[in-house]
């Protein structure tokens, strides 16, 4: 009785990782940055089966997957990234997959000693924290002082009563609030922000262009007339990123882009060609 437990736990265990395996087929990818450039030992893991790889030194990877399984992809230099097997790349058999950079943060700094705003009272280190104490180092402080040191003396926060009043114009004039001062200092942009907004463009543009190609074109164009493999579609249009078609895209010239598939074409099938 117990063998046939036993056998039948073996046939359930091979029968459930069969079944996990099915329709699963390798799917060759790449990994790179904002340049284009492959990234080496990126980890790749296929987090439906457990799965993994690493990146060669052009940045390229072979894993088994399906449509709907999430891939991992993570590098000690790069932000980790997580995406799902969609029905185009299952068909393609193809994933190219941007990194960003991380950036590194400084840490908040806070500051838990009272400040008065004038430097030479915030350099005075009173020995006992009294109140009787700090008044008697300032008042000795102010007395070693010549009379054109104290007239001239700024206004901390707790004397703003002794300045001029402000002039009126200042609160009804949006001009002559900001009169004087420096373009950058009305406004200082976020750079990091910036940075990342742009990385986020460059990379939704880099994932959406061969789509786009293929729906301007269609696929009869690319599959039948130029007979580019569906296999190497996207290869096939970063093999074409050098002569400029992205530039030509953002300028709406499709015809030019036109001519330039049909050119590279030529090209691209006689190296596959040599490549088997």
């Amino acid at each position: 009785m117990e063998k046939k437990l036993l056998s039948l736990f073996f046939f359930l265990f091979f029968f459930q990782f069969s079944f996990s395996q099915e329709n699963r087929i390798e799917i060759n990818g790449v990994i790179i940055n904002q340049s284009s450039r492959g990234l080496v030992n990126s980890h790749i893991v296929n987090l439906t089966t457990k799965e993994g790889t690493v990146s060669d030194d052009e940045g390229k990877f072979t894993l088994k997957a399906k449509k709907g399984d999430w891939i991992q992809i993570t590098n000690l230099q790069f932000l980790e990234k997580k995406i799902r097997i969609t029905n185009g790349n299952f068909k393609a058999r193809f994933l190219r997959i941007y990194l960003m950079p991380k950036t590194n943060l400084l840490e908040e700094v806070e500051i838990k000693r009272d400040l008065k705003g004038v430097l030479n009272l915030d350099l005075l280190k009173p020995e006992k924290d009294t109140i009787k104490e700090q008044m008697k180092s300032i008042v000795d402080y102010i007395m070693g002082l010549g009379y054109d040191k104290i007239i001239n003396m700024g206004i901390s926060g707790d004397e703003r009563h002794l300045a001029k009043p402000k002039n009126s114009q200042l609160n009804t004039d949006p001009v002559a609030k900001f009169a004087g001062l420096p373009p950058a200092s009305i406004e200082i942009p976020d750079k990091y922000l910036e940075e990342k907004r742009a990385d986020r463009k460059f990379i939704n543009f880099k994932e959406k262009f061969p789509l786009e190609l293929k729906r301007i074109f269609g696929e009869p164009f690319f599959f039948e007339r130029l007979k580019i493999p569906k296999e190497n579609y996207y290869q096939f249009i970063e093999y074409c990123i050098p002569f400029g078609i992205e530039q030509l895209y953002k300028n709406k010239k499709h015809l030019d882009i036109l001519k330039i598939l049909l050119k590279a074409s030529e090209s691209y099938l006689q190296l596959l060609e040599k490549s088997k």
